[in-house]
């Protein structure tokens, strides 16, 4: 079985999906890789919040086939950032 690393990246409550085109041998492999994305990402964009996931091929199908009929990516609601209510 195949693994894909999806990486789900908010601003805000704006979120994107991005995913690695290469395809890991093992869970393991894609493991691996996702902790280091997972820590440039945290470096590189330090006002955003994110996951990092590893599918297997069933998995990212089905999330595909989500996004292509409209529907827009997110992460659990609790590691959005708190949001300032203030004026």
């Amino acid at each position: 079985m195949k693994f894909i690393m999806v990486i789900i990246i908010c601003f805000g409550v704006d979120c994107e999906a991005i995913f690695d085109k290469a395809k890991y041998e093992t869970y393991d492999e894609c493991y691996k890789e996702a902790v280091v994305a997972s820590k440039y990402m945290q470096n590189a964009y330090p006002q955003s919040a994110g996951e990092v996931h590893c599918w297997d091929d069933k998995q990212f199908s089905t999330f595909n086939e989500f996004i292509k009929n409209g529907g827009k990516p997110t992460i659990k609601p609790e590691l959005l950032p708190e949001q300032s209510n203030s004026v």
